[in-house]
């Protein structure tokens, strides 16, 4: 019986034996800001200045030979409980047709469990969760961290609540219920939403944050995955094109190339480059104006790209510290408007076969953008989640089909596909 399962299933978790730390006797968590140190728990920031945490895995002596997730187990801050639903390893693909002279690839992140690369961050965070006793899960979303904490959550038999703001796509919340978790749908934006989950975690002791901003360190370090699957397969890449609300995954991809850079396995970090979208674009907006503090987004948020609109409100530290991160590395900081995300989303999926969602296709409309800036080679875009997540938005999925009548020739169908095939290539 479905209840019985249940219960034996937990009572197994609950006899697993504790041990000190959780077991993550490597890892150590840095405050961002002011440098202290302390051993690692669910405490969501540092105890002595209020500022996010990194967690920093001690260099196990040796890089990793493989090219899946869990290889680099031992560069991550996890112990032996692993929550895994088969995430990272994502294909790394060549955009032939966009780019057939360039070294441009796409890293189909759209392909793990849930449809997006927050399974990566749900992976490690929901391990290190695990390990250290957590109770419960609560997070704030946009959709996609809600639907991939949720599964995670799931799959290690702890119960999740989950806030939305109030008009996030409805495929992503059903997601989120078809994976047991209690959604909360919240009035306003991602801000709002974040404040919510805050305030619930901070009153019920023992329950985890995790929510994919800066609030949880181990969900950053996830990250760096991605370039380590990257070295592996194509070696030094020059430009790494992200999303982002916050910048958390675009912080741990150069955690991951700061790693092997200390220890000789890189000569040169890679050029990272933040993508926002013109309706809600704090980061963005400081790197324009030269500025080395972000602001909260103060206009009303705005535009097709819900997965990254993030106003950073009640926490703009985020922001500056993606901005520090992006600044030293040489980077950039990019606003695409929905007109150009569009053409992304367009070209992707008709040149390329990749459907995105629309915060996926900005590291394409992005790099349109800069193309008078002489971006390092290879570039890698991070296509981030799978249109499937928001068909609503899809502009191609506007297109009329064909209305043919019983019995009409072979010939007169192939005629009239071929004509709608050139239109919508042009």
């Amino acid at each position: 019986m479905p209840g019985k399962g249940r219960r034996m299933h937990q009572d197994a978790r609950e006899t697993l034996p504790v041990e000190p730390g959780g077991g993550l006797s490597g890892t150590r968590l840095v405050c961002f800001f002011c440098g202290a140190v302390r051993a690692p728990d669910l405490h969501p920031v540092c105890r002595a200045c209020g500022g996010t945490m990194i967690a920093r895995t001690s260099w196990p002596g040796r890089l990793p030979a493989g090219r899946r997730f869990w290889e680099f187990a031992d560069l991550l801050p996890v112990s032996r409980h692993r929550v895994s639903l088969g995430e990272g390893g994502t294909p790394l693909l060549k955009l032939d047709r966009l780019f057939p002279d360039d070294e441009v690839y796409a890293k189909a992140e759209w392909t793990n469990a849930t449809g997006s690369f927050k399974d990566r961050g749900s992976a490690v965070a929901m391990s290190a969760a695990m390990s250290l006793g957590a109770k419960g899960i609560i997070c704030a979303s946009t959709g996609n961290n809600a639907a991939s904490v949720s599964a995670f959550a799931a799959r290690a038999g702890l119960p999740c609540i989950v806030a939305l703001p109030k008009g996030t796509p409805a495929n992503k919340i059903i997601q989120a219920k078809a994976h047991g978790a209690i959604v909360l749908e919240v009035a306003g934006d991602f801000s709002d939403a974040y404040s919510e989950a805050e305030r619930i975690q901070r009153a019920v002791p023992g329950w985890a944050n995790l929510t994919s901003t800066y609030i949880n360190a181990y969900m950053t370090a996830a990250h760096a995955t991605i370039l380590y699957e990257l070295h592996a397969e194509i070696g030094a890449v020059g430009t790494v094109i992200v999303p982002i609300g916050a910048g958390p995954m675009l912080d741990g991809i150069m955690q991951g190339a700061r790693t092997l850079h200390e220890h000789g396995h890189l000569e040169r970090l890679p050029r990272p480059v933040g993508v926002q979208a013109s309706g809600c674009a704090p980061i963005a907006a400081a790197f324009a104006r030269g500025q080395d503090v972000v602001a909260a987004w103060a206009a009303p948020v705005s535009g097709i790209a819900g997965s990254i609109n993030d106003p950073l409100r009640g926490y703009p530290d985020d922001g500056t510290r993606t901005l520090r991160i992006m600044r030293s590395a040489g980077g950039h900081a990019v606003a695409v408007t929905d007109a150009q995300i569009e053409r992304a989303m367009l070209d992707l999926g008709r040149c390329e076969g990749i459907a995105a969602e629309p915060a996926a296709a900005t590291p394409l409309a992005a790099l349109r953008d800069l193309a008078d800036k002489d971006l390092p080679r290879p570039i890698v875009l991070v296509i981030s989640g799978h249109a499937l997540k928001d068909p609503a938005a899809q502009p191609g999925a506007s297109g009329q089909s064909l209305d043919v009548e019983a019995g009409a020739a072979p010939a007169a169908i192939v005629s009239a596909a071929l004509r709608q095939f050139a239109q919508r290539m042009l």
